[in-house]
């Protein structure tokens, strides 16, 4: 067996935000991404739209790179506006292509 170094891209948005965000980071160049509904509490207590209070999580594995561009856009275009929070971890991967465009 053998691993492979990416990143993991995890991001805590508003549920309004779903579809716009999983199709940004599939064209900014990520594979696939997983995402469900998640609750929790942070330091902004501000939201943008209260009737639909849910949150998501978002994880997308992918080279480094694509983790860039996505944490750019996401902190460029929604952070001034939303409850969103993201953040990138090391991992290690079995089948790492899978993980790449072609």
């Amino acid at each position: 067996m053998q691993l492979h170094p990416l990143k993991l891209v995890t991001v805590v948005a508003e549920e309004v935000l779903k579809e716009e965000l999983v199709r940004k980071v599939l064209e900014l160049g990520a594979t696939g991404a997983s995402y469900h509904s998640t609750q929790g509490v942070g330091s902004r207590s501000a939201r943008h739209d209260d009737v639909f209070g849910e949150n998501f999580q978002l994880k997308v594995v992918c080279p480094q790179e694509v983790a860039e561009k996505i944490l750019t856009h996401i902190s460029h275009i929604y952070f001034d506006k939303y409850a969103i929070v993201a953040w990138m971890s090391d991992v290690q991967v079995v089948r790492g292509s899978d993980y790449v465009k072609k």
